[in-house]
């Protein structure tokens, strides 16, 4: 029998394959294998070392943009794939094909597919997907599959439901039967040691590399802490996994042996030696990563991934931190000016690895539900029942609903939000796990980098939930965004833009951000006075007036206001005077507000009564000092019908005067 295997990109899809592959080979030594993947990928270096013959094509991950030339660029790569595909299979004329997604994959599917329309090919096709939400080529690629197996029955329902089967996750035999005695000899590891396992998947993660090195002088207190770092292999213009990681632990200034305790590793072949020798694992939440970490009962701390394709690997790691196996550390929201990133807090991943390597905890066997250990013994009877042509049964199963997320419609996730806040009388109300979930989802929206914001922006419903979850912990990334003065690029200045974070942006920031998160201190006071004096955006100003009069006092503030009456739009203007009526301390504010008795908008002469009434119930003016100016106004006020407001306002606040001058005057009797 003839194999041709195909699938990679990064460890999650050529793993599986190699798992699949080796229990066939066990089953079938005469059994032939090619297996094709991309020149540069992490297959080039893995597949040879296993074994098995290596063929390359070329392609390309489907552009998310729009942009023309991406996709003519995938287009183009697309087809000289599957010409470099079809001419593999007509060589080496394989009778089944087994495909473990990834982009990789695309150009053999789709050239076995046109080969087989035409007569040149017979190889029936076994498509695995290993994710809960399938890749859009793996979307398509299903439509020419004989089979597919899929690990979580969610996904399912991308598929025709008569050609899937739910299989689980292969597993290396190897990283299920490594010896904890042999793997530490073979790193050469004390028996004492505890060791931790770092990895970020077969690339390599950015933030979880860079908060390890800077977790390393906490980290270097544990007593017989040994550290194995995987960084990952990646290398592109904005990051070198290798020479970044290499930079920073220079920086460090490390004490003593760091050898002793602290191994880093571009990458590891043998990874069954890493997961037997370890006693705690920090990796991503990937199924396969966390299948893998189940099998050896090893209790984790995962990080997921926040851009993982609808935020699977969160919900992942959710179930397997509910069945008790392990330990979520979210990404948050950092400023890096004048962008907002994604990092992994390195004082709280310390603190994470300390308190469960002196818990000395393992994986509680209700755990290990999450992995399945007849997944390969499913996967090679479907594999069978294609070589020998025989019709399995048709997957029985209700619509399969996706578990354990939150609605992916930005609005639609503030609604959510708010509606569990209001649930539990506020977020303090929450579960401590959910409302961490919850504030991870406010962080991934942050740190988006779409442009347009209107109507779904992602960044404006992230700075909505910091709000809504009154996550202080936020408040100097909003003022950091509120403050900052980043001239945006041409083409965002072409749609309407001003500077980097744009002025709805920054609106928001003020009316949602910090209108909801209870802190008056002199950072956000002085961030607010900034937005009323120097921001161009008008309604970013209007809401920093409003917003200062609600929650500062004093002459500071007063004197930050007054310049505000004077501003060219009318709804600051209109602000800055309901404010200036909260907080104003000097009689003479009232030279300011005169000029606006006879204003040809009714906004500001309604807010000027308002204003005049507020500061007489706070005593600043007296009854005999704006009298006359009442009546000048309620002389020029039109009496239109229905009821004005302006006039409501007028006589409201003459009945306050009459009444005021009347308890004058009876105080003025009893003294004489």
């Amino acid at each position: 029998m003839k194999y041709l295997l195909t699938g990679g990109g990064t460890g999650g899809h050529v793993y599986p394959a190699l798992a699949i592959a080796d229990e066939l080979r066990r089953n079938d030594p005469q059994a032939e294998f090619v297996y094709v993947g991309l020149r540069g990928g992490i297959e080039a270096r893995i597949v040879p070392h296993r074994g098995y013959p290596l063929r390359y094509v070329r392609s390309k991950p489907f552009p998310r943009s729009l942009s023309i030339t991406a996709l003519l660029k995938f287009a183009i790569s697309l087809l000289v794939g599957c010409m470099m595909a079809a001419q593999i299979l007509l060589r080496f004329r394989p009778q089944i094909i087994i495909s473990t997604g990834g982009y990789v994959s695309a150009p053999i599917i789709f050239a076995a597919g046109l080969l087989g329309k035409i007569g040149l090919s017979g190889a029936k096709i076994f498509l695995y997907e290993p994710n809960a939400q399938p890749g859009l080529l793996n979307q398509a690629a299903g439509r020419l599959a004989d089979r597919i197996g899929v690990a979580f029955e969610q996904a399912a329902r991308w598929f025709d439901m008569k050609r899937v089967c739910v299989v689980g996750h292969p597993v290396r035999s190897e990283i299920i039967t490594a010896d904890r005695a042999t793997a530490r000899r073979a790193l050469r590891l004390d028996e004492e040691a505890k060791v931790v396992f770092v990895v970020g998947g077969s690339g390599g993660a950015k933030a979880i590399n860079r908060a390890v090195v800077e977790a390393l002088p906490r980290l270097q207190q544990i007593p017989d802490i040994v550290i194995l770092h995987v960084t990952g292999t990646y290398r592109a213009a904005d990051y070198d996994a290798v020479a970044d990681t290499q930079a920073r632990l220079e920086q460090a200034d490390l004490q003593g042996d760091v050898a002793s305790w602290y191994r880093r590793f571009d990458y590891i072949d043998e990874v069954e030696h890493a997961y037997a020798a370890a006693d705690l694992v920090v990796c991503r939440a990937g199924a396969a990563t966390l299948t893998e970490i189940s099998v050896r009962r090893l209790p984790g701390i995962l990080i997921p991934l926040p851009t993982a394709a609808e935020d699977h690997q969160a919900a992942n790691a959710r179930d397997l931190e509910n069945r008790g196996g392990g330990r979520i550390l979210y990404q948050e929201a950092g400023w890096d000016k004048p962008d907002v990133f994604s990092c992994v807090d390195s004082e709280r991943l310390a603190q994470h690895i300390e308190e469960t390597i002196s818990s000395g905890s393992e994986m509680p066997l209700s755990a290990q539900d999450f992995y399945r250990a007849d997944s390969l013994e499913l996967i090679l009877s479907e594999i069978n029942s294609l070589a020998t042509a025989s019709r399995p049964s048709a997957l029985r199963l209700e619509f399969p609903v996706q578990q354990g997320g939150v609605p992916s419609n930005p609005n639609a996730l503030v609604r959510y939000v708010s509606a569990k806040v209001e649930e539990v009388g506020g977020p303090c109300g929450l579960d401590e796990r959910e409302r961490a979930y919850l504030c991870y989802q406010a962080d991934r929206l942050l740190c988006s980098e779409e442009w347009f914001e209107i109507p779904l922006g992602m960044r404006n419903v992230g700075i909505k939930l910091v709000g809504l979850l009154q996550n202080e912990r936020r408040l100097s990334l909003l003022l950091s965004i509120l403050t900052d003065r980043t001239p945006a690029t041409f083409l965002q200045r072409l749609s309407g833009g001003d500077f980097r974070h744009p002025g709805i942006l920054r609106r928001n920031v003020v009316e949602y951000g910090l209108r909801l998160l209870p802190d008056a201190s002199e950072a956000v006071f002085e961030a607010l006075a900034q937005a009323l004096t120097q921001d161009p955006y008008f309604e970013v100003r209007a809401a920093a007036a409003q917003l200062l009069g609600e929650r500062f006092q004093g002459s500071q503030l007063e004197a930050r206001l007054r310049p505000a009456l004077n501003d060219s739009s009318s709804r600051v203007v209109v602000q800055a005077i309901r404010a200036v009526g909260k907080i104003a301390v000097s009689a003479d504010v009232m030279g300011q507000l005169r000029p606006f008795y006879e204003h040809p908008d009714w906004q500001f002469r309604q807010e000027v009564v308002g204003a005049m009434a507020r500061l007489l119930d706070r005593g600043v003016v007296q009854p005999a000092e704006v009298s006359a100016d009442v009546d000048r106004i309620l002389a020029t006020a039109p009496s239109f019908e229905p009821t004005f407001p302006l006039r409501d306002c007028l006589q409201s606040l003459t009945a306050k005067l009459h009444s005021m001058e009347e308890a004058n005057g009876v105080i003025d009797g009893q003294g004489q």
